[in-house]
């Protein structure tokens, strides 16, 4: 089976309202456009361009991975995903509780792990990911401090310097930031002056506070790592890492679940107690995910997922690539130019900039021709 699918992009607040539509070419709505999913989760139902149905209604089952396009214009919310067994409890409790599945403080929508990776499609995208080393946040409290605050946010800080000095440091002070009635308002106002005076976090605060106000998740960006990678990078997100995604264009591949636990820089449910549960306190020295080429033009993504592979695909008229395994079933999205998808079971279908196919895995081989570049998620069976 190979149908085109088609759907529309969700209008979450942080959503550009121009990323996406300057570079797929499609119609702005005026609103934000933040994602377009594409698979088979019940949270934005891919349609088949065919007949309108669903996909899942199409296949009838669900696909382990799904695939997005984010566009963000403003900071996502500080958060981190639940690893498999995290992810099982936490919906049967919620389950048992009688919690809607829609109800604003639900956590889990559903008993799957959400591990995902990011690819830049915009020259840069901007990120918060992983712990920093507690060296680095001390050099940055500590020119903080050589600004002159108040003495309740001297007081304040300095605490933060001893517990970086200690055993489980990043996570007093994360938690910290969080939770202490001490960071209030009119601290973060004064956190937010100090910083933009800060030549290492005067671009990432002036950012946060532009579109968060005084909200107190800024305070705890703080411990994570500010990445800025170009097209084509990539970013992998265990379970159990906090991030938070800043800005820029990209693709997205996760395990198929919207399983969130909220810190911060967001209106929606916040759950400190939960994100705590789920969170790995390790600082991270944040990694760029490695590609393997697999043959001219195609290259697989290094990512520790036993579900699905992911992949890059560059096409033109002197690069083919004939006859691809089909391990599973997979979708795949044209990012550049125009491609044309051929199977063994001699079907052919030609996506442009921004469309996407799905490809079943009866199929076994595949073809991609013509002059563009797409991302390919594969099912592993």
């Amino acid at each position: 089976m190979l149908v085109k699918l088609t759907n529309q992009a969700l209008d979450y607040s942080w959503g550009s309202k121009s990323l996406i539509s300057d570079y797929f070419g499609v119609p702005a709505t005026g609103q934000p456009m933040a994602e377009i999913w594409f698979g088979t989760h019940d949270g934005s139902p891919t349609k088949v361009e065919a007949n309108e149905g669903s996909l899942y209604e199409l296949i009838g089952k669900r696909l382990p991975f799904l695939l997005k396009i984010l566009a963000a214009e403003a900071p996502l919310s500080i958060q981190a995903h639940p690893n498999p067994e995290q992810a099982k409890l936490g919906f049967a409790l919620e389950e048992q509780a009688g919690i809607p599945l829609t109800a604003g403080h639900r956590n889990y929508k559903d008993d799957r792990a959400k591990p995902e990776m990011i690819v830049a499609l915009s020259p840069s995208f901007e990120a918060l990911v992983g712990f920093s080393d507690p060296r680095i946040i001390t050099e940055k409290i500590e020119e903080l401090i050589d600004l002159g605050p108040s003495q309740h946010t001297e007081e304040v800080l300095n605490r933060w310097l001893q517990w970086l000095s200690e055993e489980q440091g990043i996570r007093r002070v994360f938690l910290d930031s969080m939770r202490s009635p001490e960071i209030s308002e009119a601290f973060i106002a004064e956190f937010v002056d100090l910083a933009t005076q800060s030549p290492n976090l005067v671009d990432l605060v002036s950012h946060l506070a532009n579109h968060h106000g005084h909200d107190r998740g800024i305070a705890s960006a703080l411990v994570l790592n500010h990445q800025i990678i170009s097209r084509g990078e990539a970013i992998f997100v265990p379970a159990g890492m906090p991030h938070a995604y800043l800005s820029g264009l990209g693709v997205e591949v996760m395990l198929a679940s919207d399983n969130v636990l909220r810190g911060g820089l967001t209106p929606k449910h916040i759950d400190v107690d939960e994100l705590e549960r789920v969170l790995v306190f390790e600082d991270t020295s944040v990694q760029l995910c490695q590609t393997r080429e697999l043959a001219k033009g195609l290259e697989q993504f290094a990512i520790p997922t036993a579900e699905f592979t992911f992949y890059r695909a560059v096409v033109s008229s002197t690069n083919l690539l004939i006859d691809l395994n089909l391990p599973g079933d997979a979708i795949v999205l044209c990012v550049g130019g125009s491609i044309a998808i051929s199977t063994s079971q001699a079907e052919r279908e030609v996506i442009n900039l921004g469309e996407a196919v799905y490809l079943s895995a009866d199929a076994k081989t595949f073809s991609l021709t013509g002059s563009g570049e797409a991302y390919l998620a594969i099912s592993s069976n």
